[in-house]
């Protein structure tokens, strides 16, 4: 006999933790401890950076909260990753520089980002001819990375071993590509690709529901506001669930 699970059928009985949102709203958006500009500094010297992670994952609650590893993928890698996303995305040195990353997303492991190809129409394809990181030509032949930058908007869910192409550049909010993935071009809100190369298979909602989400554009609001809302933020989305999270902007604009 199949066993009904309470919390998928009884979304008004899940209770929160109360001291997990208070300490979430003590955070805000991102956390910023004392430590803060401190670890900025040291992180300019390699010997330090194990201590900078150790630090930040101690007193800024991990890469999922700390603001301070933001600045640091801002300023070191011009990386610039939003409030709760996680992943990949936040190691440095991943992602090409001009790289921007929306709030609440989740990007699984081995994330790949291309910004450029090697020059097919040219006598050699090799990057002694174009890329002045090889140390025999001045300046590069082709566009840089930050001439192509990659946008992922807002709750894009980016499955293991994803690889993206220079001809995509943005990939809208709350889309979902698939795990394995090869992304060749650009992926629009709410779409959920996948395949080599990703092609649509569906959106996530009719456009009414997407409309709702946009408008009310929730990924901008703490989590501890969200959790107010948790029996809609935990089942399928209607009009009315969207509604309700919405009046949490009130208390979001007066903050």
């Amino acid at each position: 006999m199949a066993v009904e699970h309470q919390y998928l059928n009884q979304p008004s009985s899940l209770r929160v933790d109360p001291q997990a949102v208070k300490t979430a709203s003590k955070r805000g958006t991102t956390f910023h401890s004392i430590f803060g500009g401190v670890m900025g500094e040291l992180y300019h010297v390699k010997v330090f950076r194990p201590l900078v992670r150790w630090t930040l994952n101690r007193f800024e609650r991990g890469t999922m909260f700390s603001k301070t590893w933001r600045e640091i993928l801002l300023k070191q890698y011009q990386v610039k990753v939003g409030m709760y996303t996680y992943g990949e995305c936040l190691k440095p040195g991943l992602l090409p520089p001009g790289t921007e990353i929306g709030n609440y997303c989740s990007i699984a492991n081995n994330f790949t980002v291309f910004r450029r190809n090697h020059p097919v129409d040219r006598i050699s394809q090799h990057p002694f001819f174009y890329n002045v990181k090889c140390g025999l030509i001045s300046y590069d032949t082709l566009e840089i990375d930050l001439c192509n930058p990659l946008i992922i908007e807002h709750d894009v869910w980016i499955g293991a071993g994803t690889i993206i192409l220079p001809k995509c550049r943005r990939i809208g909010t709350g889309a979902v590509i698939g795990a394995g993935s090869v992304v060749t071009r650009d992926v629009e809100k709410f779409s959920i690709v996948a395949g080599n190369p990703a092609k649509h298979l569906r959106d996530r909602f009719p456009t009414e529901i997407q409309e709702d989400l946009l408008i009310s554009q929730w990924w901008n609001f703490p989590v501890e506001l969200l959790m107010e809302n948790l029996p809609d933020m935990i089942k399928p989305a209607e009009h009315e669930a969207i509604g309700r999270v919405m009046s949490v902007a009130g208390k979001f604009n007066k903050s």
